[in-house]
């Protein structure tokens, strides 16, 4: 979500070109001294704004959490049952991977360089891996509404983790064929 210029400040225009330089780069990869160089800030700005990178790292996983949402949910709105807004969040993916030239999720590329499990780094791709699975649950259990909670549950684990399996293999193949595959899955199981 982008703001008007004048209301810009000087701590958008460091996350801003963190976001772009972790998501382009690499998180370890990007440096402080060349987000500040880039956002044209003074070091004492940036940590004005931000006591370590650690701290502007989860700033941008928050703010990538809804813009990525955002784009989600702008995707499926239009459809009109929970089937269909399923499918929908796969032709979404299919989409977005393709724009950002299978560069991949933000988060599952941050938690490949965060091993650290009580990182607050990975406390952030757990909340949005959460969110997403949630996703998921809510429209299996509007679709399949007769089944068992254990039952719906099952579809809606096995729906995220083919969702999941088919952003790093469309990532590492740089090919849509593991959507493919994991959408006829899916439509199996609806």
């Amino acid at each position: 979500m982008k703001r008007s210029t004048e209301s810009k400040t000087k701590r958008d225009d460091i996350l801003e070109v963190a976001s772009r330089l972790f998501y382009e780069q690499g998180y370890h990869q990007t440096g402080v001294q060349q987000i500040i160089k880039e956002a044209d800030a003074a070091k004492g700005t940036f940590y004005t704004f931000f006591k370590s990178k650690e701290e502007l790292g989860v700033a941008w996983l928050k703010a990538r959490h809804v813009v990525w949402n955002q784009w989600l949910e702008d995707a499926v709105k239009p459809k009109r049952t929970a089937r269909a807004k399923i499918l929908a969040a796969f032709d979404f993916l299919e989409s977005w991977m393709g724009e950002c030239d299978f560069r991949g999720c933000a988060f599952l590329n941050t938690l490949a360089e965060t091993p650290e499990p009580d990182s607050p780094l990975r406390k952030q791709v757990r909340e949005h891996k959460q969110g997403l699975h949630d996703f998921f649950r809510s429209l299996v259990n509007e679709h399949h509404a007769s089944l068992t909670a254990a039952q719906q549950e099952k579809i809606a684990t096995t729906i995220f983790l083919l969702f999941e399996a088919s952003i790093v293999h469309m990532q590492n193949f740089r090919s849509d064929w593991p959507l493919q595959a994991a959408k006829k899955q899916v439509t199996t199981l609806l």
